[in-house]
């Protein structure tokens, strides 16, 4: 009897030894699956920071670019008012000059009309100016399309590194 019960303890353990080797291979197992998990969230995450960091990059140079450009664009208007403020307050100078001087010839010639160069002469820094207004208005209209680009730059750069981050997201809670 004690043979058969040594024989039947001896076949138990060796069926628990069976089951525990089994369980072993399979958390072995587990564990290799697990491994390569995190490997390749490991990977991904830094391909992910590596993008990241590139958005970044991007994004803040592209807003340095687009501030220097803006800081451009405002001295070129500045200079541009400074000219235009420069040519009225001449305009403005010799047409005073020249209708005094108008008023002088007349009252030379007894009040008489005529037809004097420095009337061509005032017509001539009409135009200068009128181009020079022209002008203003041109660098203006460059500077708002410039700012139009500057902005759909920014939320361009903006929804590119939201997608990243989605992605990155989505790929840590897979």
């Amino acid at each position: 009897m004690l043979v058969q019960h040594l024989t039947q303890n001896q076949v138990n353990m060796r069926h628990q030894l069976d089951e525990l080797e089994k369980r072993n291979l399979d958390l072995k197992r587990d564990l290799s699956k697990m491994t390569s998990a995190y490997e390749e969230v490991k990977e991904c995450n830094g391909t992910l920071s590596t993008e990241i960091l590139k958005t970044k990059n991007l994004y803040h140079s592209s807003l340095v670019e687009g501030d220097d450009e803006r800081a451009r664009h405002k001295q070129t208007i500045k200079e541009y008012h400074n000219m235009c403020r420069s040519l009225e307050e001449r305009h403005d100078k010799e047409k005073m000059e020249l209708n005094q001087e108008v008023i002088e010839i007349k009252a030379e010639l007894g009040g008489k009309d005529i037809d004097i160069p420095s009337e061509q002469r005032l017509r001539q820094l009409e135009m200068e100016l009128a181009k020079t207004k022209l002008c203003l208005v041109e660098a203006n209209c460059k500077a708002q399309e410039y700012e139009h680009r500057n902005s759909n730059l920014h939320e361009k750069l903006k929804n590119h590194e939201n997608s990243v981050i989605n992605q990155l997201k989505a790929k840590l809670n897979r």
